[in-house]
């Protein structure tokens, strides 16, 4: 993981749609990319925004800055009186979200909650 210079370049694509704004994640989620990940999580959000999905479906790989990203969101939406949905990703990221214990900790779903 240290010093790993051929690890993919993390892209975040947002969209906010009646209360909801969706980050989904392409690529690794580590140290390099969780400022950009915590940026857009609350960067200009339309006013009444209270329900965040979090889409893993592209994530490729997560580390512990990445699984400290997604717990302290999770607890910075809910302590807004607000909701943070997951979306499952890979085999391999889902191992490591479940042996951390992340996944008791955050809600989880395999499909976004958006038709």
């Amino acid at each position: 993981m240290e010093g790993s210079d051929a690890g993919e370049v993390l892209d975040i694509a947002v969209s906010d749609d009646g209360g909801v704004r969706v980050l989904r994640l392409e690529g690794e989620l580590d140290m390099a990319g969780v400022d950009q990940f915590e940026q857009l999580l609350a960067a200009d959000r339309p006013a009444g925004t209270t329900t965040f999905v979090i889409d893993l479906r592209g994530l490729t790989f997560i580390d512990s800055s990445g699984l400290r990203a997604l717990i302290m969101a999770d607890r910075g939406v809910r302590q807004d009186g607000g909701r943070l949905i997951v979306v499952r990703g890979s085999d391999r990221v889902n191992e490591v979200l479940e042996m951390t214990g992340v996944a008791q900790r955050i809600e989880f779903v395999d499909e976004p909650p958006l038709a």
